[in-house]
């Protein structure tokens, strides 16, 4: 083999560079090329898989396993409808069949995946996760980038290429991998999801009983210990009465106080306005007018029974009367 100095070899897989090898240098130059954009393919499909982790983790994993149906749900409809629907595309719109149903696969994968997948899980109601449920969405959401891409990538290579080899599977690895190996990863999601759901299911029945419980056992104690009140809270008695700020209750007596005695003078009048006057009234005391005190009755005799009395006595002991 020439020496790279003297002949201008290069080490890219022996491509000539310069001298009278130009032709083949340009075509080793091409060949550089190409390999460099699989590589660059190769990166940016890691680092589509990789931005489904940390949403997957913010989300959980109740929710992405919801999109997890939706990623299937739209895998099916392409499997029956992407062929028929392609058809009908490519003659309304003078498209190629392949890349008609192409695009039919991928409407439909992609439409049942936001729609129906991010869809129902924004709708349905999911207990926030945990640290554990966040770890478990993150895993769920890198499984689901990896069905996602690796759908989208078997429609290429079976609608557009029409399942003939090609340099994208045959140089880039990645996509190699995601477009050949979707059996397996559906086999090993069903092999795994089937203790994950019976574990789920049995911890997940536990702790909905416990959580049930404690509330129970709340709304009993509150139950118990609500105090309650015979009377609704004070108010003021007239609206033009200043409202006093209070917060609680005042501390009542142990005895309940007496009504306030309101005197109502004595009316020699008897008539229905007096006596209506006094029904009105809650507590009525009849008060006598201030009159000079009659003299006491001489003899010691009461002046209405005529009998006998005191000088202490104030009452009469026989008629009751005021002597």
């Amino acid at each position: 083999m020439p020496d790279g100095t003297a002949d201008g070899w290069t080490g890219i897989e022996g491509c000539p560079t310069r001298g009278r090898l130009g032709a083949e240098s340009a075509s080793c130059r091409g060949v550089g090329l190409v390999v460099t954009l699989y590589l660059v393919l190769d990166i940016l499909l890691l680092v589509l898989l990789a931005l489904f982790v940390p949403i997957g983790f913010w989300r959980g994993a109740a929710r992405e396993v919801l999109v997890t149906l939706g990623i299937l749900l739209g895998f099916a409809l392409g499997e029956f409808w992407a062929q028929p629907w392609g058809l009908d595309l490519a003659d309304r719109t003078g498209l190629g069949e392949g890349a008609a149903s192409f695009l039919a696969a991928v409407l439909l994968l992609v439409a049942c995946t936001f729609l129906i997948g991010y869809g129902s899980s924004a709708v349905i109601l999911t207990p926030q996760p945990g640290l554990i449920g966040r770890l478990l969405g993150a895993l769920v959401a890198f499984a689901n980038g990896t069905l996602l891409l690796g759908f989208a990538l078997r429609a290429i290579r079976l609608y557009l290429l029409g399942g003939l080899p090609s340099g994208l599977f045959e140089q880039a690895l990645v996509a190699r991998i995601l477009s050949e190996s979707m059996p397996w990863v559906l086999l090993a999601g069903a092999v795994l999801g089937l203790p994950v759901i019976a574990v789920a299911a049995v911890f997940g029945a536990r702790a909905v009983e416990e959580e049930v419980e404690v509330s129970r056992g709340e709304a009993e104690f509150a139950l118990q210990h609500t105090p309650t009140r015979p009377l609704p809270p004070r108010v003021p008695s007239s609206y033009r009465a200043s409202a006093v700020a209070y917060k609680t209750e005042p501390v009542r007596p142990a005895e309940e106080p007496t009504r306030p005695l309101r005197s109502s003078p004595e009316r020699s009048d008897t008539g229905g306005r007096e006596v209506s006057d006094l029904a009105n009234q809650e507590t009525a005391v009849l008060a006598r007018p201030a009159t000079p005190a009659a003299p006491r009755p001489a003899g010691g005799r009461c002046p209405y029974c005529h009998a006998d009395i005191s000088e202490a006595e104030v009452f009469c002991p026989r008629c009751g009367r005021v002597v």
